[in-house]
């Protein structure tokens, strides 16, 4: 990979705390000032049409608020989000800090959004077709609360189809994250019994019926963005992957592969607590993202695949496409590295 000037900035930006130098880079992409180069490799799944294979993560653009920013790293997609249906503020600080031995980045952000009224205007100002928009969406933190208590599915299910149903118009696909261990109790959900009928069917039908209203011609994609582990926080088994997934067949279009790491994130980050340990991304994700990607290439080979998860370099990206991944996304690569990283990952993945 060529040298940078974030190369150079390097040594600076490491000392700065992460999530205040993550918002200092988020000020820079506002600038009009190209920061990548674009590459055109068109790929289409389905209803979906990006520019070329490399997309930004979910949790790096919370709010589309540096959408022509992530346009000028050369990005072929974004995907934004966490959305939530009201404002949220996250969880306290600390929740993010770079484990530089690793590189890696812990965090536990918890979902701050600024809902879903201000995210949606501002997507309805996105003119650019060379940078899809993905629209991660998941239930609020408060409603994830009451898990246990009576009438939890209805009201997850009217959340996450009011976020369907408002961001359809401008949506080039949706994501649903019932995968991050930064809100706690959200990945109970994901593994309870039942949930992909409860939750996800449903929103894939009104997507479906929203997509019969509009006229148009495919249908936009429902994936579901799947943990790197159990519940427990072990590693995946092939029988234990294929659990989760194979309900999800009939009511989804694709799988996100992988979130972020409880049990990296408990063996690796000092800040890490016992009871909520947030989550690892970065280069120890990637052997988990290669693994899951692997099996769902055997599972699901008629669904919109995307790899994400310790993506540092070209080289990585092109692992994850040979595991099986249609399109890759970076996000942690992007601290390490800076944002020259999304075009030569881009063309690393053209050339073959």
């Amino acid at each position: 990979m060529r040298h940078s000037l974030y190369d150079l900035a390097w040594p600076i930006v490491r000392r700065v705390p992460t999530e205040w130098a993550h918002q200092l880079g988020m000020t820079a992409l506002k600038l009009p000032v190209r920061l990548g180069s674009r590459v055109e490799d068109p790929f289409t799944w389905q209803g979906l049409r990006v520019s070329n294979r490399v997309g930004v993560a979910a949790g790096f653009d919370k709010d589309a608020a540096v959408l022509g920013g992530i346009a000028g790293m050369g990005a072929g997609f974004v995907e934004v989000g966490t959305i939530l249906t009201r404002p949220w503020q996250g969880n306290p600080r600390p929740r993010m800090s770079r484990v530089l031995e690793q590189r890696a980045v812990w965090n536990r952000m918890g979902f701050p959004s600024d809902g879903l009224s201000a995210v949606h205007k501002r997507l309805r100002r996105w003119r650019d077709p060379a940078l899809a928009l993905g629209c991660n969406i998941a239930p609020h933190p408060l409603t994830i609360r009451t898990a246990s208590e009576p009438g939890f599915v209805d009201r997850a299910r009217a959340e996450l189809e009011e976020l369907a149903e408002t961001l359809h118009e401008v949506a080039a696909f949706f994501v649903i994250n019932l995968s991050s261990p930064n809100t706690k109790g959200l990945r109970n959900v994901l593994h309870g019994e039942g949930f992909a009928q409860e939750l996800v069917g449903p929103v894939h039908a009104l997507l479906r019926d929203l997509d019969q209203d509009a006229g148009r011609p495919a249908a936009t994609p429902l994936l579901v963005k799947l943990p790197p582990e159990t519940a427990d926080g072990a590693a995946w088994t092939p029988d234990a992957l294929a659990g989760l997934v194979g309900p999800l067949l009939p009511v989804c279009d694709g799988f996100v592969a992988v979130n972020t790491s409880i049990h990296l994130a408990l063996k690796s980050a000092k800040e890490a607590q016992p009871d909520f340990p947030g989550g690892l991304s970065g280069a120890p994700l990637l052997p988990l993202a290669i693994e899951a990607q692997q099996v769902l290439a055997e599972m699901a080979p008629e669904h919109l695949r995307i790899g994400a998860g310790g993506v540092m370099s070209p080289a990585d990206a092109c692992l994850l496409r040979d595991a099986g991944a249609h399109l890759v996304e970076v996000f942690s690569g992007l601290i390490y590295r800076g944002p020259t990283l999304v075009g030569d990952c881009a063309a690393a993945l053209r050339a073959g």
